[in-house]
């Protein structure tokens, strides 16, 4: 692994393996609108709220079977078999499988045409949206709930899984709930998105609406994230209306084409997804000389895995110079991270104008901005890595 030996030797590094890669990533973006990238594996991590899930529905998480733990499980294994221990459980995160195309269900003695389904969805890098109506994402695992017994003592359980990720844009339309002219419905007050979660064991209905989604691409995979709510059909059939979008868990996801994760000429951090922002906007942002310059940074981790010595790194060139932020958040030109430690979450950091550094920018300037993570805690951005960029020109 190569380290850099002085500032000038550094920048050629930065310039070949950032601006070069990036450009390279950027070029696989254009053609990705063309072909279209197609969904092989991924993960979906359901967070329930568990007050909010009781106190919605008396339900009550008593179990998780996992892909794994569905195979060669009959359905009244599912209803009576342990996996996770007694209720209550120790935990409230449930990871399903994001199925691939060839994905082939396996589960016995469900009812038929009532099983896991495989994913038949591909994506433009540019825009998730653009072919999503034709496709759904199959996900692979079963909740099970306990519910109040029967006055008789007999224990009750209903079961939620083998889902489809869909979307339809009319869900965000307004409508009348359950047909009645007096009870209108605006899907925009509670931010709903149009994807929703269509249940498959025993009965095909849809279960939860997705509410604040958030969604990340990278030129392999993409970054999705938001709330679930019960969905217009899960209240009519079980709740009063008032727990219509009642949110009960939160979700994030990676989904990704392993082809093209694998195609790259250097080593990608998987589900791991940097973004930078110039004034609210991606890629290349015009604006006029002095014009105020706001830099924000999110990251997206989709993995359950602990990345948990990582580097953080925001650097712009300018003149020929690459400037570094330091862990004061201050800008210089001797190589440093910003930040080291653990791969989180996390959404619209402020970072310092670069001309806080360098002073206005004339008219015609074009400055590459980068913010990019690896794992590797050394101060030395390297393999393997993630990272964007924003362009600024100034007009």
């Amino acid at each position: 692994m190569q380290y850099f030996k002085s500032r000038n030797k550094m920048l050629n590094k930065i310039q070949t393996t950032v601006g070069k890669t990036f450009i390279t990533v950027c070029s696989g973006l254009i053609l990705n609108t063309a072909s279209a990238l197609e969904i092989t594996s991924g993960q979906f991590i359901q967070t329930v709220y568990t007050e909010e899930l009781e106190a919605s529905s008396t339900f009550i998480v008593n179990d998780f079977f996992n892909e794994e733990a569905m195979v060669g499980r009959l359905r009244a294994d599912i209803i009576e078999d342990i996996v996770l221990g007694p209720a209550p459980l120790s935990t409230n995160q449930f990871s399903y499988t994001v199925h691939g195309p060839d994905f082939v269900p396996g589960h016995p003695n469900r009812n038929p045409g009532i099983n896991s389904f495989p994913s038949n969805f591909e994506f433009d890098t540019a825009d998730v949206l653009q072919s999503a109506t034709s496709g759904r994402i199959g996900l692979g695992g079963v909740m099970r709930f306990n519910l109040p017994s029967l006055t008789n003592g007999t224990p009750r359980y209903f079961m939620l899984g083998d889902w489809t990720l869909e979307y339809d844009a009319s869900r965000k339309e307004d409508y009348n709930f359950a047909d009645n002219v007096n009870k209108p419905i605006h899907p925009a007050d509670f931010d709903v998105s149009g994807w929703f979660m269509r249940n498959h064991f025993d009965i095909p209905a849809i279960g939860f609406e997705v509410l604040k989604q958030t969604i990340f691409t990278n030129d392999d995979s993409f970054y999705f994230s938001g709330e679930l709510a019960w969905a217009p059909e899960m209240v009519t059939a079980f709740f009063p209306e008032t727990e219509l979008y009642r949110t009960v868990s939160g979700f994030v996801m990676c989904a990704q084409d392993d082809n093209a994760l694998a195609n790259h000429s250097v080593q990608m951090i998987p589900c791991v997804f940097p973004n930078i922002t110039l004034n609210g906007q991606a890629t290349t942002v015009h604006l006029d000389v002095g014009e105020e310059i706001k830099l924000a940074a999110d990251l997206g981790v989709a993995t359950t895995e602990n990345h948990l010595n990582a580097d953080y790194f925001v650097a712009f060139e300018y003149e020929g110079t690459l400037y570094w932020l330091n862990k004061g958040f201050q800008w210089t030109t001797a190589m440093t991270s910003a930040h080291q430690g653990p791969l989180v979450d996390f959404r619209a950091i402020s970072l310092p104008s670069p001309v806080a550094v360098t002073g206005a920018f004339p008219s015609g300037t074009t400055i590459p901005v980068y913010f990019g993570v690896d794992t590797t805690q050394n101060g030395v951005f390297d393999e393997p890595y993630r990272f964007s960029r924003v362009t600024l020109h100034i007009n």
